[in-house]
């Protein structure tokens, strides 16, 4: 069974700076409209085609959340959708902020 992997935030923000890659956010809609990282995608059930038909499967995607749990479900499904580099991002967006404040 394919599965995901966990990375810290200051390893994805150097992979999305570098490489083509995908960080998915799955806050929902208001808490991404509030704040979020540059780039991010807000994976819901409304938006989740739309990513499908959108990413390929070899891009890493790096999922991140509010704190870091519900990012792994998240993660572990892309996974078995077909997603061969997949990451639950450690500390959600409330540890992203403190590491990378909003501007």
């Amino acid at each position: 069974m394919p599965t995901f992997k966990l990375i810290e935030i200051a390893e994805t923000k150097l992979r999305l700076d570098n490489e083509e890659a995908v960080l998915v956010d799955t806050r929902d809609a208001q808490s991404y409209a509030a704040d979020h990282a540059e780039g991010a995608f807000n994976l819901n059930n409304d938006t989740l085609k739309e990513f499908l038909d959108k990413v390929e499967f070899d891009t890493p995607v790096f999922v991140v959340c509010y704190h870091g749990n519900s990012s792994k479900g998240v993660a572990q499904y892309l996974a078995e959708q077909g997603y061969e580099d997949t990451y639950s991002v450690e500390g959600g967006m409330a540890m992203w902020r403190q590491l990378f404040p909003m501007t």
